[in-house]
């Protein structure tokens, strides 16, 4: 038995595989260890092959008149050829619509009511089909849970404990990262707080949710993350994205990787090969640049918003719900404006306890009261609004008379209306 694989499936497994590179090249696994989704479960899974789409060919009615010389003759359409008009165009959609049932049969629930009998009639290897699909995206769902519990602890301790100087915590970052992250001096020139550094950078991501999101796959790292995003947005095939995005980092694995070849190399004629069918080439590697420089040599804190101090340039509504969603796991209260990560969002939140989300949204509420206390604005009060003072009622009241008046002085004058001086009918 052999199981074909879609090109979503196909393409699945290669955000796998990029992955487990990662873990390889961070020392969390050996090399020889088995990827999820390629063992004993996909042993005999080959590729889908291309399906030719058939041609059909238009066949016209015998009543259709091409010839000047029938123009003026009684067209001979009958009670019969008007009736049975469009007869063979519903058989022809009938006939797509049963063969698309039968595949959705042996792809989906329906392949596990086959009889098995194994007597080639496709319904024993439809149930096969189905079982090795759910193996494969069960193991993929038990990967990426290990690898991002792997991730979370140092790379650079045997233990996994946390570095205990700032020696330790530049040695991470740059197992991480690069040799590039943090070698340039944040603005003013101050001495920087590596333990600051790699702590905001690092990824605390949600579990995998039965949605399988692309970013699910990258989620364990900020930098992947938010390259993912530039590289999705305004592209309508899922086919193209997942190749392109997947050879991306197959190219480039780390932010230093990418500064060196395209930044500061100016290499861009093969990033150009890897992903100019998405479009907007200029524009996404000026987002890529962008995001890299911000993520490598920014500020201690790295963080990614709308507003000016931490806006990164092509990072959108979209890059930062995805970045508070999967890079900082605030799903369960974020109110997003995606469809797709809404649906990701009512599955955290579901996840998550009430409490837990009460307590969530107060904690968020205070870190925006702090950061606006820090640039010098006003803190925004949730709850009943206080008593007015009189001053401020009669404030109020000349505020909306004036506004009145002015209302009434450029409405025209109505016909048959005489108004007085003072502009009032």
């Amino acid at each position: 038995m052999s199981v074909e694989l879609s090109e979503y499936e196909q393409q699945r497994l290669e955000h796998i595989r990029r992955n487990h590179e990662m873990l390889v090249r961070l020392g969390l696994v050996d090399a020889d260890a088995p990827v999820a989704g390629t063992g004993a479960a996909s042993s005999a899974i080959k590729p889908k092959a291309p399906r030719r789409r058939a041609h059909v060919s238009a066949i016209a009615p015998e009543s259709l008149r091409r010839s000047a010389r029938a123009r003026g003759v009684e067209p001979d359409y009958t009670k019969e050829v008007i009736d049975t008009f469009g007869d063979e165009l519903d058989r022809q959609a009938e006939h797509g619509a049963k063969r698309a049932r039968a595949r959705s049969g042996r792809d989906g629930d329906e392949g596990e009511r086959g009889d098995g009998d194994g007597d080639g009639d496709g319904d024993g290897d439809g149930i096969d089909d189905a079982r090795a699909r759910r193996e494969i995206l069960e193991s993929t769902t038990a990967f990426l849970r290990e690898s991002r519990a792997a991730l979370l602890q140092f790379v650079t301790s045997t233990d996994g404990a946390a570095p205990a100087d700032g020696a330790g915590w530049r040695a991470e970052a740059a197992r991480r990262w690069g040799e590039l992250a943090g070698a340039a001096a944040p603005k003013g020139g101050a001495q920087r707080d590596w333990e600051l550094y790699v702590r905001s950078r690092l990824s605390t991501p949600p579990p995998p949710s039965p949605h399988d999101l692309l970013q699910e796959y990258y989620a364990h790292d900020a930098w992947s993350l938010l390259c993912v995003c530039v590289l999705m947005s305004r592209v309508s095939s899922w086919a193209t994205k997942h190749r392109c995005i997947s050879a991306f980092f197959a190219k480039y694995p780390t932010p230093t990787s990418f500064a060196q070849r395209v930044i500061d190399g100016g290499q861009t004629d093969e990033l150009r090969a890897l992903i100019h069918s998405l479009g907007l080439f200029d524009d996404r590697v000026r987002s890529l640049a962008a995001i890299t420089t911000a993520f490598l040599a920014g500020d201690d804190r790295f963080e990614v918003g709308l507003e000016p101090a931490h806006k990164v340039h092509g990072v959108g509504q979209f890059g930062v719900h995805s970045f508070l969603i999967f890079v900082r796991d605030q799903g369960a209260t974020l109110k997003a404006s995606d469809a797709a990560l809404v649906t990701f969002c009512n599955w955290r939140r579901k996840q998550t306890p009430e409490a837990v989300v009460q307590k969530l949204q107060q904690d968020e509420h205070g870190a925006r009261a702090q950061a606006r206390l820090a640039e010098g604005g006003g803190v925004e009060v949730v709850g009943a609004p206080a008593a007015a003072s009189p001053a401020a009622h009669v404030d109020a009241t000349d505020r909306a008379g004036s506004r009145a008046r002015a209302a009434r002085a450029r409405m025209p004058a109505a016909a048959g209306l005489r108004t007085s001086k003072r502009g009032r009918c």
